[in-house]
């Protein structure tokens, strides 16, 4: 986690009305993509739906969604799971130590935006029973500080108690380790817990011979061994580079808490 600074700069001709729009237009364009429409599926048939009951959305290592197409998508990903999922926008706390000023007031201004990015009327969960429009309305998500942010995720982070969706999309190996590890004592709470990130498996194959090695990731090597559901992002072959960049070797991921947290 680096230190608390000043945001970067945004660049030319990057405003807050700009990045509403593309903002909106990848939400669209998302939502009709079918790697989008696969892993919901999935999601619904594998159980994770509203009634999983997620009390907080925590979304780090996300990058610019003013200044780049790769963050807005994964952005755009992040606000369709938070709606498949029936969450109150208020749910989300992000951080990134790259956001712009105009990157701030956008996910300030996510809850009054709501309403805008197309399906307001019912949730987009198959049973329909859910207004994203009425649990938009007056909410706004949490824009964490460094040391907010380093509770969940640093080198010291605390226990998360709740049920928590972890939107960590290509992050630093050590922003997983760190999660994993301060949950890890809780068996029953690591499996209230959901992680959409890099595929713990892929660490798993890079660390196979250096396990002995001081920096290893013992916890995400652990974990790639004690998963309930790993749910690959499936990217198309008319998949666009940007797309793959924001969502390759990208799963959603429960570790199962039946065996014995050991490391």
């Amino acid at each position: 986690m680096e230190a608390d600074k000043q945001p970067n700069e945004d660049g030319p001709g990057v405003t807050f009305d700009r990045s509403v729009s593309q903002l909106k237009r990848t939400v669209l364009q998302l939502r009709e993509a079918k790697f989008v429409t696969g892993l919901l599926e999935k999601l619904g048939v594998a159980g994770v739906t509203k009634q999983t009951r997620l009390r907080r959305f925590i979304v780090l290592g996300l990058g610019s969604p003013s200044n780049s197409t790769v963050a807005r998508l994964q952005l755009s990903l992040a606000l369709i799971l938070v709606e498949y999922l029936c969450l109150d926008v208020s749910a989300m706390e992000l951080y990134d130590p790259v956001f712009t000023p105009v990157d701030e007031m956008l996910i300030s201004h996510l809850g009054e935006l709501g309403g805008t990015f197309g399906n307001v009327d019912d949730c987009i969960h198959p049973q329909n029973l859910y207004s994203l429009q009425n649990q938009c309305r007056g909410t706004s998500p949490t824009l964490l500080t460094r040391q907010s942010s380093g509770r969940y995720a640093g080198p010291d982070a605390e226990l998360t108690k709740v049920p928590t969706f972890w939107f960590m999309p290509h992050c630093e190996a050590d922003l997983y380790e760190n999660v994993l590890k301060a949950n890890w004592g809780s068996p029953s709470i690591m499996q209230s817990h959901i992680f959409l990130g890099n595929n713990f498996a892929t660490y798993a194959e890079r660390w196979a011979e250096r396990q002995g090695h001081k920096s290893c990731p013992h916890h995400i090597l652990a974990a790639a061994n004690r998963l309930r559901l790993c749910l690959k992002v499936q990217l198309e072959g008319s998949s666009s580079p940007v797309e793959t960049a924001a969502f390759g070797d990208t799963s959603v991921q429960i570790v199962d808490s039946t065996e014995e947290f050991n490391t």
